[in-house]
Parts: C-alpha cells; sequence; structure tokens
C-alpha cells in the first residue's frame, strides 16, 4: 500500500507542478502582451506629439505673418488710415490751478 501512496503523491506533485508551471507562462505571456501594447500607445502619443508641435510651429509662422508690420500697414491703409498730418495735429492746452 505504502507504493500506491508513493505513486499518488507523485502524480499530486507533478500535477501541482504543471499547474504551477502553466500558470507562470500564461502569467508571462500575459505581460508580454500587456508591454506591447503598451508600447504601441507610446509610439502613438509619441507621433501625436511630433503632430502636434507641427502644428504649433505653422500656427506661430501664421500669427506672425499675420501681425507684422508689413500686413497691419496694408490693413491700415485699406481703413482709410495713414501718416499723421502734422498741419492738423492741435493739441488742447488746459491751465493747472497755477493758471499755466
Amino acid at each position: 500500500m505504502s507504493s500506491g501512496n508513493g505513486a499518488k503523491y507523485t502524480t499530486l506533485f507533478l500535477l501541482l507542478l504543471g499547474f504551477l508551471l502553466a500558470g507562470l507562462v500564461f502569467l508571462y505571456l500575459w505581460q508580454g502582451t500587456a508591454l506591447a501594447k503598451l508600447r504601441a500607445e507610446r509610439a502613438a502619443l509619441v507621433l501625436s506629439v511630433a503632430d502636434l508641435e507641427r502644428q504649433k510651429l505653422f500656427l506661430e509662422h501664421k500669427l506672425r505673418e499675420a501681425y507684422s508690420p508689413e500686413v497691419l500697414s496694408e490693413r491700415a491703409k485699406a481703413l482709410g488710415m495713414g501718416p499723421v498730418d502734422l498741419s492738423r495735429l492741435h493739441y488742447l492746452v488746459i491751465p493747472d490751478e497755477n493758471g499755466r
């Protein structure tokens, strides 16, 4: 009978060892899959950041163009504005409490 118990224990031990190994393999594969997914997400975010940086530079360029002195001068002329005519410029003098 003792040889039968030894065989049972050996079978039980091998079965538990198999489950343990299968669990470890599953965890290893799951970890690898999760890591691959995170790497793909990181790559997508890096591309997104690069695209946003290009858009920012483009918008900064457009802003500099829109508010350049030449463009502002053209807009002012289109509104009828021009250089100041000093002959039409008059100052209003308001005396202070001393009468000056």
